[in-house]
C-alpha cells in the first residue's frame, strides 16, 4: 500500500475517438485502497462517476454500434472484480472470474 494515500500507486488509461472525431480519455488511478476515474472529453479534466475498491487497476475500451464499452479490472485482497461501463446500463459489476 501507499505510504501517502493521496498519491496514486497504480494507473490505467484508455482513450477512443467517437463518431464525430472527438478524443475521449479516461484515467483510472488507485491510492492503494480505492480506484477513481478522471475524464477528459475535450473540455478539461473532471472527476468521473467510477469508484471501486482496488489496490491495482487495468482497463480496456472498445466502440460498437451501440456506443463505447469500458471494462475496468480492480484487484484488492487477491480478488479481481470486473466493472462494465456500457451505454445502456452505466457501471455494473461484470462476470469475469479468474481461471
Amino acid at each position: 500500500m501507499s505510504d501517502n494515500p493521496n498519491f496514486p500507486i497504480s494507473t490505467a488509461t484508455v482513450s477512443w475517438f467517437d463518431t464525430a472525431g472527438q478524443l475521449h480519455i479516461r484515467v483510472y488511478s488507485t491510492d492503494g485502497y480505492t480506484v477513481t476515474e478522471r475524464c477528459n472529453d475535450g473540455n478539461g479534466w473532471v472527476t468521473g462517476q467510477f469508484s471501486a475498491p482496488g489496490s491495482q487497476v487495468s482497463a480496456t475500451v472498445w466502440n460498437a454500434s451501440d456506443g463505447t464499452h469500458l471494462r475496468v479490472y480492480c484487484t484488492i485482497a487477491d480478488k479481481t472484480t470486473e466493472w462494465c461501463g456500457d451505454p445502456e446500463t452505466g457501471w455494473t459489476q461484470g462476470t469475469y472470474t479468474p481461471s
